[in-house]
């Protein structure tokens, strides 16, 4: 049957009932152990808050003073043991055993909790020091005499009792003391610093009670001390794990509030009170009270001596402060105004007059509302009371009136309350800045403008950015031909053509847009437009630009290109700039009149090239550059007959630059006769090794235009031929379809294809054989093929579907074709079912390193697809 709340009740109470009995049946001194034992679950609690980090102080703090009271209770606990087991033990020098126990642990107490009082460390002046030691001192004798005279005084004086007395009065001075007179950490250490000299003082009581055991009022004494260590425990929880130790503010060194604490005069007083007590009840004062009292009195005297020094110093400090603050208020360029409640000016410094013709009888007593212009009335209002409600330091920009009846730009900033009625005032600076914004007003002007054409500067353009925020797009113009109008016309009319170039780009744009000049030939245009209306746009401005200009007597021109970039949040305008400034690049090796929008991926292509062209000058000097040679195989027999020569570049940190990268780049740099000149002895080197061993083996190398009709290069390739011992026919110069085009304009430094084809003729008297490679992919016609000076013709694998026909017409020509890029079988048996003889291709051979070029022709020349 379940038992009824009558019998819960009874199985609930009679555990306690029987616990209660049993420490009423215990000895005193037991009862006072197992009570102060129950501090440790204080502790427990403090050391758990500081190992996981949910201590409000430091952690060291709150686990050194958590380890103080955990070994107080285990005092406790082994005194409250021995007072029960082992009442009559006694150790060394007639000691109790329940009262060495705590004796030794006082020592092991202190030395954790004093060093976690005592930091940080505090910063006293010298006078602030000493009067620190001497509240040490006196707080330490008042307690020593306090005890000493009823204790000892008439009685015996027992060891135990004695050290207990005097250390523990001195650790519960210097701890109680270090709270009190905190500087650093002071919210938190006025909590632990009382609390670790209470703690202290309940353990100093428990020992002299368990040495006084016989006395009467020992057991009264063991109990209070065991109640003091558990409110010191709560104490020390409570500041070293639930108050931050920066709470409040830190005063300044000599005017601490903790500098007046009557501590000394509380224990003079108490002292006292036992002195009359004792004398009352018929026994005398011996030497040693007399000599503690002595040295108490003498540090109260001390103390107050420095502290009467200490004061006469702050008071001169305050007073030079005062004096200094007087001149400043009387010789400052700010006005300070006192509000009230009501925002009326309760009083305002000497400088109103003086910088605002503003006397007493003006504005005493009237709202300050009165002072300001009626547009700002409000405004000013609600910034005024949100100051003096949240006492903030703010400033704002106010227009008032001055005492002739005149506007002034001033800049109001509050400061605080007025110390004298805390609460209820506001403290406001005014200073005048009139004439600063009229300066301003015309640097800005001045900064922010291009005095030739008289749009915004690139200043101008990121501050109109910061006042438009509803911006859709940044448009860059980069201007062609200025400087050939100058060089030809004068710079005059160059100056009459930018400024014209400047004023139909402001007329192009709507009224809200941005025109700027962002260097010496670019505009700039902030446009509110989207995408789509920002492409036609700069469509429309770059023909406007590119129109002619006629101008003193004589008719000029212009091309114009144009970058586009989006205008966001999350990037700034100088980052907006930068962008479009990088799709304007990107289109300079365009048609004029070009125009892109900037992406992330373009950024990327002009950043590899600007690392390419800053690292190519030193590649061949360091090593970097490699050859490598990819077969061309006979397909009738299998063998490889030829080899076509592979510039590439190891970058360091881009990794392999092609051919077809590298030899563009080393055109524009003006590398490419170095390169060509060093690729040609390189290769012809390894060729001559090669034919000792396959005496028809040919090399083929891929030549510019450019570089082509260099004389340089002519008398490179002579000298590469010649030095090592090779005929002419070894030796094949391969053009690209694509660059026999005759492209004029911009590119008219390029040779044309008539100079190109008669050189390639005098290579081929001279025995060199000519190719044109990647045929098909230009738009040269078939019916040309029989006017070039040809021997090979390397056909794309692209056309396959035509290659019996150009492989029909390249023979009728007196040309042997090369079929190129075969990757499959089927591609194979494509261009065999054409009659095509010879094939290039990653099929029959990828490009590879001269050492693996050379394993495959020490196998006869054969390659494993071809082995019968």
């Amino acid at each position: 049957m379940a038992a009824g709340p009558l019998s819960r009740a009874v199985l609930i109470a009679a555990p306690v009932l029987l616990c209660a009995a049993g420490l009423v049946l215990l000895p005193p001194a037991a009862v006072a152990g197992f009570m102060i034992a129950g501090a440790g679950v204080t502790a427990a609690i403090m050391a758990r808050a500081a190992v996981s980090g949910r201590s409000a102080g430091p952690r060291l703090r709150a686990l050194a003073l958590a380890g103080g009271v955990g070994l107080t209770a285990l005092a406790g606990a082994g005194s409250g043991f021995a007072a029960l087991f082992a009442p009559h033990t006694r150790v060394a020098g007639g000691v109790p055993l329940a009262a060495e126990i705590p004796l030794v642990s006082l020592f092991f107490v202190a030395a954790l909790v004093l060093p976690a009082i005592l930091r940080p460390a505090q910063r006293r002046d010298t006078l602030a020091r000493l009067r620190f030691g001497l509240d040490v001192l006196g707080v330490t004798a008042c307690l020593m005499f306090a005890s000493w005279l009823p204790l000892f005084s008439a009685g015996p004086r027992l060891g135990a009792s004695i050290t207990a007395l005097i250390f523990g009065s001195a650790a519960v001075a210097t701890a109680a003391v270090a709270g009190v007179h905190a500087i650093r950490d002071r919210a938190a250490l006025q909590w632990c610093g009382p609390a670790a000299s209470l703690s202290l003082a309940g353990l100093t009581a428990l020992v002299v009670a368990a040495d006084f055991h016989g006395e009467p009022n020992a057991a009264i004494a063991a109990v209070a001390a065991a109640v003091a260590i558990n409110v010191a425990a709560v104490a020390l929880w409570h500041g070293s794990v639930r108050i931050s130790p920066d709470v409040g503010t830190v005063p300044s060194p000599g005017s601490e509030p903790s500098g007046s604490f009557p501590l000394l005069a509380v224990l003079i007083l108490g002292s006292a009170l036992v002195t009359v007590y004792h004398l009352m009840n018929g026994r005398g004062v011996d030497e040693a009270s007399i000599m503690l009292g002595t040295v108490a009195v003498a540090a109260v005297a001390a103390r107050e001596w420095v502290s009467a020094m200490a004061l006469r110093r702050h008071a001169g400090h305050l007073t030079d402060q005062g004096n200094r603050l007087r001149s400043l208020m009387f010789g400052s360029a700010d006005v300070a105004m006192v509000l009230d409640a009501n925002l009326a000016v309760r009083w305002q410094s000497a400088a109103a007059a003086r910088h605002f013709a503003l006397s007493d009888q003006d504005v005493l007593g009237r709202p300050v509302s009165a002072l300001i212009h009626p547009e700002q009335v409000d405004e000013v209002h609600a910034f005024l009371a949100e100051q003096m409600l949240r006492n903030g330091h703010d400033g704002k920009s106010v227009k008032i009136r001055d005492g002739f009846g005149d506007w002034r730009e001033t800049e109001w900033t509050a400061g605080g309350t007025d110390p004298a009625e805390p609460g209820h005032t506001l403290v406001v600076h005014i200073r005048d800045v009139t004439n600063l914004r009229d300066l301003e007003q015309a640097l800005r002007q001045d900064t922010h403008l291009d005095r030739q054409t008289g749009l915004v500067n690139h200043e101008g353009l990121l501050r109109a950015a910061e006042l438009i925020p509803d911006a859709g797009a940044m448009i860059v113009v980069e201007l062609s031909g200025l400087t050939a109008i100058g060089d030809v016309h004068g710079r005059d009319l160059a100056e009459v053509v930018l400024v014209e170039a400047a004023r139909r780009l402001r007329t192009g744009v709507a009224d809200a847009d941005v025109t700027a000049r962002v260097g010496e030939h670019r505009l700039a245009i902030l446009t509110h437009s989207g995408a789509v209306r920002a492409q036609l746009l700069s469509g429309q401005l770059v023909n406007a630009l590119s129109a002619p200009y006629p101008a003193a007597g004589t008719v000029a021109h212009l091309s114009a290109r144009a970058g586009l970039a989006d205008v966001t949040g999350e990037h700034g305008i100088a980052e907006v700039i930068r962008r479009a400034s990088l799709a304007l690049r990107s289109v300079r090796s365009g048609p004029p009149g070009s125009v892109e929008w900037y992406d992330a991926e373009m950024e990327s292509r002009l950043l590899r090239r600007s690392t390419l062209e800053q690292d190519l000058p030193g590649a061949l000097d360091r090593g970097e550059i490699n050859l490598s040679y990819q077969p061309i195989v006979d397909l009738t027999t299998g063998h490889v007959v030829g080899t076509e020569v592979l510039p590439s570049w190891r970058h360091g940190t881009l990794g392999a630059v092609p051919a077809a990268e590298l030899l563009p780049l080393a055109e524009e740099l003006g590398l490419l006769g170095d390169l060509g000149h060093w690729l040609l002895h390189r290769s012809c080197r390894v060729l001559a090794e090669w034919r000792q061993l396959h005496d028809s083996l040919w090399l083929a190398v891929n030549v510019r235009p450019r570089e082509l009709v260099d004389p340089a290069f002519q008398a490179s390739l002579h000298t590469a031929l010649d030095n090592h011992g090779l005929p002419h026919s070894a030796l094949v110069v391969e053009i690209s379809e694509q660059h026999l085009l005759d492209v004029r304009g911009e590119a008219a430094h390029r040779p044309a294809v008539e100079e190109v084809a008669a050189q390639l003729g005098r290579l081929r008297v001279q025995g060199v054989r000519t190719a044109i490679d990647d045929f098909g992919t230009g738009p040269t016609s078939l019916s040309r093929l029989r006017v070039l000076p040809i021997d090979l013709l390397k056909i794309d694998g692209e056309m396959s579907g035509v290659m019996d026909v150009a492989v029909t017409l390249g023979r009728r020509f007196g040309m042997e074709v090369i079929a190129l890029g075969l990757q499959t079988p089927a591609d194979l048996d494509t261009v065999q079912a054409a009659g095509c003889r010879f094939a290039q291709g990653e099929l029959l051979g990828r490009p590879m390193p001269a050492e693996h070029f050379e394993a495959l022709l020490e196998e006869h020349g054969d390659l494993p697809h071809h082995r019968r």
